[in-house]
């Protein structure tokens, strides 16, 4: 657990511990920002005899209750392409590079365009290859089998530079800030 007054110490810590001289193949740590716990695990096995290796770098944050919405991102490939031919559908959210670069699924247009508003966030999602973003439900405490509502990024690859790592954690952080905003809005308006 890394938990600390401002970001700079997180990542200082983060950091001595991502460029040791071995760094670690397996790193695992609960992130304290702000209000938020942000779960970061990045494995990487290299593989071996007739193993092929694999690496994912995931970010995971728990979301107040989505009322049922939901979205999913990723980079558009060759496969999503053909898909297309064949009736495979995504949405358009209202940023046409944006557009253009991901598969984008989700159930309410509107709220998603808002959350990626943020044209940095925006960017940095549209410039990754190999990953996926979504909301889903879903146990993740083991001590319980009450289902809760998150945010996950995962990426195919064991991400270790520190300047990518903080503009991918930036850009989740930016996304998560974002629906706990909305969500807040909403419930606020259907309370009145």
């Amino acid at each position: 657990m890394i938990a600390a007054n401002n970001e700079e110490t997180v990542w200082k810590r983060i950091t001595a511990d991502l460029t040791k001289e071995n760094p670690p193949l397996q790193y695992h740590v609960l992130i304290y920002h702000d209000i938020h716990k942000i779960q970061l695990d990045i494995d990487i096995d290299p593989g071996g005899g007739f193993e092929s290796g694999f690496e994912t770098t995931t970010l995971t944050a728990v979301l107040p209750d989505l009322n049922g919405f939901r979205f999913a991102l990723h980079h558009e490939d060759f496969l999503d392409l053909i898909g297309k031919l064949f009736g495979l559908e995504d949405k358009e959210i209202g940023y046409p590079e944006f557009d253009n670069a991901l598969i984008i699924k989700t159930n309410d247009v509107e709220i998603t365009k808002s959350i990626f508003s943020d044209k940095s966030a925006r960017q940095l999602f549209q410039s990754l290859t190999a990953f996926i973003l979504h909301t889903d439900k879903r146990n993740i405490n083991e001590d319980t089998d009450a289902k809760e509502c998150i945010l996950e990024f995962e990426i195919e690859r064991g991400i270790v530079d520190i300047i990518e790592l903080r503009r991918i954690y930036a850009a989740f952080a930016a996304v998560l800030t974002a629906i706990e905003s909305i969500m807040k809005k909403d419930i606020v308006k259907n309370n009145l």
